[in-house]
């Protein structure tokens, strides 16, 4: 489960460093989906942890 919190953790980081690049009124449309992506991750990041929490509790 922790290498599952680490990949996330990862690809997390990999689009913030896309959003980044993104920043070009071109690519507002492209930007908002890694946005969407980037949000889903955030929130699977999230439930893992509590996951992890609670089988350690």
């Amino acid at each position: 489960m922790k290498n599952y919190l680490e990949t996330l953790q990862r690809k997390h980081r990999r689009l913030n460093r896309l959003i980044d690049n993104c920043k070009s009124a071109a690519r507002q449309q492209e930007m908002k989906q890694l946005k969407r992506i980037r949000l889903h991750i955030k929130d699977r990041i999230a439930a893992t942890r509590r996951n992890l929490e609670s089988q350690t509790s």
